[in-house]
């Protein structure tokens, strides 16, 4: 809230009109030189100043909240472990290769948000840890997503290339169930030079293997 506050101040000190009366010179006398006319003098260049209290304000309570959830969700993963005696894992096993540029995985856990990831530049690693937690036993559905950007797309546009997998997996008391999402890639992005042509073609084909298996505890 403060920050949009410290926003809206700005851009309303950045856009209030100002408005000066012009009044008009009388009519030069025949045969006079007529004087130049009067223009409106230029606004002065309005200069932001931020305000860098409260920006270090802002950054201390934003580090503050983090550092709070952080701690919740330690809290909650130690309650869980008390309460269930179940566990599950889930990993991504990746091997989506050039042209194409993993920027994005995603992983939904019974419908809600357990995982994102978004990344500057191709993960180096192959095997990524999406989850890994303790849950009352029974049936979970997992639903795993991969985004990706051809060769020559924009830096900083959305990811056109997509492809996901999800499968149910079933918990049982004092066990660990480990799920993988394995993704093999092959395909041909239409590059700069195919897209400049009269018939383009390019071609994603990403095969998703989902498995799970579970052992005792």
């Amino acid at each position: 809230m403060r920050t949009w506050v410290l926003v809206i101040s700005l851009i309303l000190g950045c856009l209030w009109p100002t408005t000066s009366g012009l009044l008009a010179d009388p009519a030069p006398s025949r045969g006079a030189k007529p004087e130049s006319s009067l223009k409106p003098e230029a606004a002065a260049p309005q200069t932001v100043v931020l305000d860098a209290k409260k920006l270090a304000e802002l950054a201390l309570e934003h580090s503050r909240a983090r550092d709070a959830l952080l701690a919740i969700e330690a809290r909650l993963a130690l309650l869980a472990e008390k309460v269930f005696d179940s566990r599950l894992t889930v990993r991504y096993e990746g091997e989506l290769d050039k042209p194409f540029i993993v920027t994005r995985i995603e992983l939904d856990l019974d419908g809600a948000l357990a995982y994102r990831n978004e990344f500057s530049k191709a993960p180096t690693v192959q095997s990524i840890k999406l989850f890994d937690g303790y849950l009352p036993p029974g049936r979970h559905v997992l639903q795993m997503r991969v985004y990706a950007r051809g060769p020559d797309d924009p830096p900083n546009a959305e990811p056109g290339y997509f492809a996901g997998s999800g499968m149910t997996v079933h918990l049982r008391n004092k066990s660990v169930c480990q799920a993988v999402f394995e993704a093999e890639q092959d395909g041909d992005s239409p590059g700069s030079r195919v897209a400049k042509e009269s018939e383009p073609e390019g071609d994603w084909d990403v095969d998703i293997a989902a498995s799970f298996e579970t052992e005792p505890n």
